[in-house]
C-alpha cells in the first residue's frame, strides 16, 4: 500500500500544481492589464506593479483553491478510470473507502492552508495594498487623481475633471481654490498635467476664471486665458480600511451583518476544499467510451451551483437575516453527506452480495 499511497499522492499534487498555475494565470490576466493601464497613466508607480500583483495572490487563492482541488481530483482519478487502473485496483481488493481516505489526506493540508490564507494572509494583503497606494499618493499627487469625481487639493480647494483620455488629456475641467483675495473658480474644456521646474502643474487651455463671487454680491471679476499654469499642492484620496482587511478575531467580535457574513464565508472555505476533493473523486468515474473529460462539464455545473448557493445565503446574512447562517453551513455539510453516505452504502451492498 505504501507504493500506491505515494503514487496517488504524487499524481494528485502534480495535477494540483499544474491546475493552480493555469488558473492563477487566468485570474491575474485581467488584473495585470488593469495595473499596467494605471501605470501607463501615471496613477500607479511602475515599481509598485509587481508588489501589488504579489499582494493579490492571497485573495485569489481564497477564490480558486476549491476549484483547483476539484479539477485536480477529477483529472487524476479520471485518468485512472480511463486507463483501467481503478478496475485493476478494485479487482485486487482495494475498497472505495481507501480512495476517499487518500483524497481526504490530500485535502487536509490544503484545508489548513486555506484557513491560514483566509484568516491572516488575505486581510494582511488587502491592508498592505491600501497602504502602498496611500503612500504613493503622498509622494505623487497625480497618482491620487481620479477622473469623474471631486479631488481635494490638500484643503486649498477642489478639482474636477469629467474624464481623462488615453494620452492624458483632461476633459471638462472645473477648479475652485482659495487665495488671499478670495475664492477663485476656473473652468476649461481641456487641460493636462505637466512638470514645470520640477513641480507638478495643472495646465488649462482656453480657460475662464471667476473671482470675487460671494452670495448676495453682483460684482465679480471674469478673465479669459489662452493658457493657465498652476502648481498642484496635493491630490488626496483617503482610502478607509475595507471589511476585507479585518481578521477573524475582529470579525468574530463585530455585530455588523456584513462582518458576520464574511466571518462564516471564511470559515466555510476550508470545508469547501474537502467537498470539492470528494466531489472530484465521485465525478471521476466514467464509462469505458465516455472519455477522460466525460463529466468535466458536470463537475463545473455542480461547482457553480455550490458557489451560487453559498453566495445567496451569504447575501441574506449580510442583509441582517442571521438565521441564514444555518443555510450557509447546510450547503457544505449537505454536500458531504451526499458524497460520503451513498458510496458507503453501495459498497456494503456489493460486499454482502
Amino acid at each position: 500500500m505504501r507504493i500506491l499511497n505515494r503514487y496517488l499522492a504524487g499524481e494528485l499534487w502534480q495535477t494540483f500544481a499544474a491546475v493552480l498555475v493555469v488558473l492563477l494565470l487566468i485570474t491575474f490576466g485581467t488584473q495585470v492589464s488593469e495595473l499596467l493601464a494605471l501605470a501607463a497613466q501615471g496613477r500607479v508607480a511602475p515599481e509598485l506593479v509587481g508588489k501589488l500583483l504579489l499582494l493579490k495572490i492571497p485573495p485569489a487563492l481564497e477564490v480558486v483553491l476549491p476549484l483547483v482541488v476539484l479539477l485536480a481530483s477529477q483529472l487524476t482519478f479520471g485518468r485512472l478510470y480511463q486507463d483501467q487502473e481503478m478496475v485493476v485496483l478494485a479487482s485486487c481488493g482495494v475498497p472505495p473507502a481507501y480512495f476517499r481516505a487518500q483524497v481526504i489526506k490530500f485535502a487536509v493540508p490544503l484545508m489548513l492552508a486555506a484557513l491560514a490564507v483566509s484568516a491572516f494572509l488575505t486581510p494582511w494583503a488587502q491592508q498592505q495594498s491600501r497602504l502602498l497606494l496611500m503612500a504613493q499618493q503622498q509622494q505623487s499627487p497625480l497618482a491620487a487623481f481620479q477622473p469623474g469625481r471631486f479631488n481635494d487639493l490638500g484643503g486649498e480647494g477642489v478639482f474636477y475633471a469629467a474624464r481623462q483620455d488615453a494620452d492624458g488629456t483632461l476633459r471638462e475641467l472645473w477648479l475652485q481654490v482659495q487665495t488671499p483675495e478670495g475664492s477663485v473658480q476656473m473652468s476649461a474644456p481641456r487641460g493636462r498635467f505637466e512638470w514645470v521646474e520640477g513641480r507638478l502643474a495643472l495646465v488649462l487651455e482656453d480657460a475662464w476664471s471667476v473671482q470675487g463671487y460671494r452670495p448676495g454680491e453682483t460684482v465679480v471679476t471674469v478673465r479669459h486665458m489662452g493658457r493657465f499654469e498652476g502648481f498642484v499642492p496635493h491630490l488626496s484620496v483617503q482610502a478607509p480600511p475595507s471589511r476585507q482587511e479585518k481578521t477573524l478575531a475582529q470579525l468574530w467580535h463585530s455585530d455588523q451583518p456584513g462582518d458576520r457574513a464574511l466571518l462564516h464565508q471564511r470559515l466555510i472555505v476550508p470545508f469547501s476544499i474537502l467537498v470539492m476533493a470528494l466531489l472530484g473523486l465521485k465525478l471521476a468515474k466514467t464509462r469505458p467510451r465516455e472519455g477522460r473529460f466525460g463529466r468535466f462539464f458536470v463537475a463545473l455545473v455542480v461547482y457553480v451551483l455550490y458557489v451560487q448557493l453559498l453566495t445567496a445565503f451569504q447575501d441574506r446574512v449580510a442583509h441582517g437575516e442571521a438565521v441564514w447562517i444555518l443555510g450557509m453551513w447546510a450547503v457544505p455539510l449537505g454536500f458531504l453527506v451526499w458524497l460520503l453516505w451513498p458510496e458507503r452504502v453501495r459498497y456494503r451492498r456489493e460486499v454482502a452480495a
